[in-house]
This record gives C-alpha cells, sequence and structure tokens, in this order.
C-alpha cells in the first residue's frame, strides 16, 4: 500500500514537470505596462573593456534581445543554443541578440563556456557587479529583455524560452517594431 503511494506521487510528480515544460516553450513575450529606459551604466565587452550601450547610435538595428545568464545557471545552460538560433532567425529583421553575464568568473572563461555551449556568435557582455541587472529589477535567471531602438525596455521574460519557435519569433519581431 505505501508503495502504491510513492508511485502515485512520482507519477504526479513527473506529469507536472512534463506539462509544465510544455506551458514555458508556448508562452509568449508581452509587452510590458511600463516601459522603462535601459540603465546607462558600463559594464564589460568581450575584450575585457568599459562598454555603455547606446542604442539609438547603432541606426540600422531595430531592437535588441538581451539575455541575462552565467556559467553557474543549469537552465541557461539549455538555453543558450537557442539563443544563437534565435539570432539567425533575427538577423534579416535588423534585430540583434546580446548577452550580459552576472557571473563572477573571469571572462576568458566565460567566453570558453560560451563557445563550448555553441553561441560564440553573438556580442557578449560582462556585468559581474550586476549593475545592470539590479538597476532593472530583475529577478532570477535567465531573464530576457527587448530593448526597442530608443533604448526602451519594452518586454521581459524569466525563464527558459524555446527562442528559436517561430511563434515567438514572430512575437519579438511585432514588439520591437
Amino acid at each position: 500500500m505505501n508503495t502504491l503511494k510513492i508511485y502515485k506521487k512520482t507519477l504526479l510528480f513527473l506529469l507536472i514537470i512534463l506539462f509544465s515544460n510544455n506551458v514555458i516553450a508556448s508562452e509568449s513575450l508581452k509587452k510590458l505596462d511600463l516601459i522603462i529606459p535601459f540603465p546607462n551604466l558600463a559594464i564589460l565587452n568581450s575584450k575585457e573593456k568599459p562598454f555603455i550601450f547606446d542604442f539609438e547610435k547603432k541606426t540600422t538595428s531595430v531592437g535588441y534581445v538581451i539575455n541575462f545568464w552565467a556559467t553557474w545557471c543549469v537552465p541557461c545552460k539549455k538555453e543558450l543554443p537557442d539563443l544563437s538560433l534565435l539570432n539567425l532567425k533575427l538577423k534579416k529583421h535588423n534585430i540583434e541578440v546580446l548577452t550580459i553575464s552576472i557571473d563572477k568568473k573571469n571572462i576568458k572563461e566565460q567566453l570558453s563556456f560560451l563557445f563550448n555551449n555553441g553561441v560564440s556568435d553573438l556580442n557578449h557582455f560582462f556585468d559581474n557587479d550586476m549593475k545592470i541587472y539590479k538597476a532593472l529589477k530583475l529577478r532570477g535567471i535567465p531573464t530576457t529583455i527587448l530593448v526597442n531602438k530608443k533604448g526602451l525596455v519594452v518586454s521581459k521574460h524569466e525563464g527558459i524560452l524555446k527562442w528559436g519557435e517561430a511563434k515567438v519569433v514572430n512575437n519579438i519581431i511585432n514588439l520591437l517594431n
């Protein structure tokens, strides 16, 4: 009798995991009720030089998909290859996919991690003091934001998402145009 209860609880747990993954995959990005400016704070680029985003200066880009991540974050590692796929699909729409690491590891280690996980084709930035992360009042990782060409954060997604799916790609294009 006790074994049956354990079996039922295990089965219920597995079903919850199965269905929660499907819900995550079908979620959609939504426009924020309160659109906020992206913080004008210096972080480091992949050459370990200070960098401040100037979205309005880049006239060719319609917008940006910016993913916050860290090497120790298991969902981030799972999501990173999808961001590369998303980048391929959005290039023709002049939308850039960027990453910002909040990791404390040195940048060379992080770049090696990115290369080994199939995302060396994106532009990477590093915010080990979490200045931008805190300024945006983000709560966890992975978190991805959409920033329009005026430098305004128009959408935010906390958690993993199937970034390469057509529905998600079209949603991003619509939110940034």
